[in-house]
C-alpha cells in the first residue's frame, strides 16, 4: 500500500471514465500495455480486482466502484493543491474573509460570491453576517478582509470605501395592528404613540446613532430575523428592508404603513451600501477584484456605463 502513486489513481479514473484500456491509453498518450500494467499493479497492491475483464469492455467491479470516488477525491485535492500553490506564487491570497451586512440584499452577495468562486477557485472564502457597526467592526478589527456595509455604520478613516447600492426601507406592521388599520396617511405623532421595533447594534461602532426611530417606546433587537418574526406577530411596528418583506406584503402578512412624512422627508430612510476594506492593509488580487466588481455592478456604475 505504501507504494501507491498518484499516477495509478489517474490511470484508474481514466479507464473508468473512458470505458476501455485503449481509450485511456489514447487520452493519457501512452501505450495500452502501460495502462494494463498500471491497473494490474494497482490491483495487486490493494488486493482486490478493480475491473471485470470478462466482457468486451472492462467494467468496474463492486470493489472498483467503491474505491473510485476516493481516487477522484485524491486527484481533486491534488488539483486544488497545485492551483493554490500557483496562486500563492503569484501573490494570490490563500483565504479571503468577507462580512455582509444583515440587511443587504442577499441576492447581491450570492451573485458576487459565486463569481468569486468561478474566478479564484483556489481561494478559501469565509463569510460572516453581522449587523451595522458589528459588520464594519469586523473589517476594522481585521476579522474580515472586505465588508458589504451600510455607509453610516462604516464612516471611519480606517476604511477605504466604494458605493455599491442602497437598501430601501419600508415601514410595516401586521394587518391587525392599529397603525395598519388607521385608514389614512399617518403622521409622525401616530407613529410616536405605538411600540417601534428597532434593529440595534451589538458593537459600540454606532452607539447613540439612531436612524428612522420615531416612537417614544422602542424595543431594541439585535437580530433582524427576530425583528421580522415580532412584526409578523403584531408586537409592534418597524422598518424592514423592502426586499426582505416583499413576499409578506404581497401575501398580506404585513401591511406597508402610509407615512406622510419621515423626519421631514417624503419617505423612510434609504441606507447607502458600500464595499470597504482597511486602509492600512493592502488587498490581494482576489480582494481587489471583489471590491472592483462590486463597484462595477453597482446601480450608479451601470447607469453611467450602460451596456
Amino acid at each position: 500500500m505504501d507504494a501507491l502513486s498518484l499516477d495509478q489513481f489517474a490511470v484508474f479514473v481514466t479507464v473508468a471514465d473512458t470505458g476501455s484500456f485503449s481509450a485511456a491509453a489514447r487520452r493519457l498518450n501512452r501505450v495500452q500495455s502501460a495502462i494494463t500494467y498500471t491497473i494490474a499493479r494497482l490491483e495487486d497492491q490493494v488486493q482486490v480486482a478493480l475491473f471485470d475483464r470478462s466482457g468486451y469492455r472492462p467494467v468496474p467491479t463492486p470493489a472498483g466502484t467503491a474505491l473510485l470516488p476516493q481516487a477522484r477525491r485524491i486527484l481533486a485535492e491534488l488539483d486544488a493543491f497545485r492551483s493554490q500553490a500557483a496562486g500563492l506564487s503569484r501573490g494570490l491570497e490563500a483565504e479571503l474573509s468577507i462580512v455582509i451586512e444583515t440587511m443587504a440584499p442577499m441576492a447581491l452577495a450570492v451573485e458576487m460570491l459565486a463569481a468569486l468562486r468561478r474566478r479564484y477557485p483556489s481561494v478559501r472564502t469565509r463569510v460572516l453576517v453581522e449587523t451595522l457597526g458589528a459588520a464594519s467592526g469586523a473589517v476594522i478589527g481585521g476579522a474580515a478582509d472586505i465588508g458589504i456595509l451600510t455607509a453610516f455604520a462604516s464612516d471611519s478613516p480606517a476604511l477605504v470605501r466604494v458605493p455599491v447600492g442602497e437598501i430601501s426601507l419600508v415601514p410595516v406592521a401586521a394587518p391587525a395592528h392599529p397603525l395598519a388599520r388607521a385608514g389614512r396617511p399617518l403622521e409622525t405623532g401616530d407613529l410616536r404613540d405605538h411600540l417601534q421595533l428597532v434593529l440595534t447594534d451589538r458593537s459600540e461602532q454606532t452607539a447613540g446613532r439612531d436612524h428612522g426611530v420615531a416612537a417614544t417606546s422602542t424595543w431594541r433587537i439585535a437580530d433582524l430575523g427576530a425583528k421580522h418574526a415580532l412584526l409578523l406577530a403584531g408586537v409592534g411596528w418597524g422598518s424592514m428592508p423592502a426586499h426582505m418583506v416583499a413576499g409578506d406584503l404581497t401575501a398580506g402578512r404585513l401591511v406597508e404603513l402610509a407615512v406622510r412624512s419621515w423626519d421631514g422627508a417624503a419617505g423612510p430612510p434609504r441606507l447607502p451600501l458600500v464595499a470597504a476594506r482597511r486602509a492600512d492593509a493592502a488587498a490581494g488580487p482576489a480582494g481587489r477584484w471583489f471590491m472592483d466588481e462590486l463597484e462595477r455592478r453597482s446601480p450608479a456604475s451601470r447607469a453611467a456605463n450602460p451596456p
